[in-house]
């Protein structure tokens, strides 16, 4: 989908989701005529898989786009296994953290060109 051309580029998004929320994200993305370059990555202590979408975008979309992302990347509730300190042998026990949900920068955007 062409992008408006009176709508000036002035807004750079860097959001890392989980891998999970990244289709959801990217086609309600797309429908909004938002295009979206997405590139692998890890993070966190976990280690887990993460996608860092690039999005840019005009200043007065940037709400839409915000609650875009809001609806469509989740917190889950994952268990890590962690030892059990003082038992004689090593007992694994399940502690539940909270992983998920988007990490958003948004950087202002001084010169766009698009060839």
């Amino acid at each position: 989908m062409e992008r408006n051309q009176d709508q000036e580029i002035n807004i750079l998004l860097g959001a890392v989701i989980q891998i999970q929320d990244l289709r959801p994200t990217t086609r309600a993305l797309e429908q909004l005529g938002i295009q979206v370059i997405h590139l692998p990555s890890t993070g966190a202590f976990l280690g887990r898989r993460n996608v860092t979408l690039l999005i840019a975008l005009p200043q007065v979309r940037l709400h839409e786009v915000l609650s875009v992302i809001k609806v469509t990347c989740h917190k889950r509730v994952e268990y890590i296994s962690t030892p059990l300190e003082g038992a004689p042998m090593p007992i694994p026990l399940s502690s539940p953290i909270t992983v998920g949900g988007a990490v958003i920068f948004a950087v202002e955007v001084e010169h766009f060109e698009e060839f």
